[in-house]
């Protein structure tokens, strides 16, 4: 299987690019802010945002190492940005699992290159090997994996999460606006595929 890099400005583009995948009820894993519902309701029959901690936009608030959600109930089940922060990956991934429907489809995204940023905890980094080995260790057919963000950006996530995570300044949100553009733009210059900032897995349950 051939492992894709994407040259994507980040989670955002490469949930979009995935909304093919999606189809009838969603569970949305870690769902924080729930920001990508709208993107996600173009294309699901129903949304269900779970979390480990309580918000306006969750709707079900849980560990995902024993989520309260009955077997085989979720036709997509999607999970961004959530994995690194699970101190056993291998349990969330069975219990995405298990909640699937036969022939139901994951889609997951997690870092490789990034600062660490504990919510509360910080566990793991993936490499695009490594996301599919457990994927297929938990009984799931990879239909696609590969990664997004190249050097520039990459370089631009790190700073951004190990400095501009702790310190504002007026203007912050233009400037690192202006600076993803930037470093994207870069990026379409980098050959060397081997240096990214984040691993996607698109699976469906066996």
């Amino acid at each position: 299987m051939k492992l894709e890099n994407k040259n994507f400005f980040g989670t955002k583009e490469l949930v979009d690019y995935c909304l093919k995948y999606v189809t009838g009820e969603v569970a949305d894993v870690g769902a924080g802010t729930a920001k990508y519902k709208p993107m996600i309701l173009s294309r699901a029959s129903s949304y269900l945002a779970f979390d480990v901690v309580p918000g306006e936009k969750i709707d079900v608030v849980g560990d995902v190492l024993n989520m309260p959600l009955s077997s085989e109930s979720f036709d997509t089940v999607i999970s961004t940005q959530v994995l690194e922060h699970v101190e056993k990956p291998w349990v969330m991934v069975s219990e995405i699992r298990r909640i699937l429907k036969p022939g139901g489809v994951c889609v997951l995204t997690a870092p490789f290159l990034i600062s660490y940023h504990p919510d509360p905890t910080d566990f793991f980094r993936y490499t695009t090997e490594g996301i599919v080995s457990l994927f297929k260790n938990e009984g799931f057919e990879i239909i696609e994996a590969g990664s997004y963000g190249r050097l520039f950006s990459t370089f631009k996530e790190i700073v951004r999460l190990g400095y501009f995570r702790q310190k504002r300044f007026k203007g912050q949100e233009l400037f690192l606006k202006y600076a993803q553009k930037f470093t994207h733009w870069l990026d379409g210059f980098v050959k060397n595929k081997s240096i990214y900032t984040n691993i996607y897995v698109i699976a469906r349950k066996k």
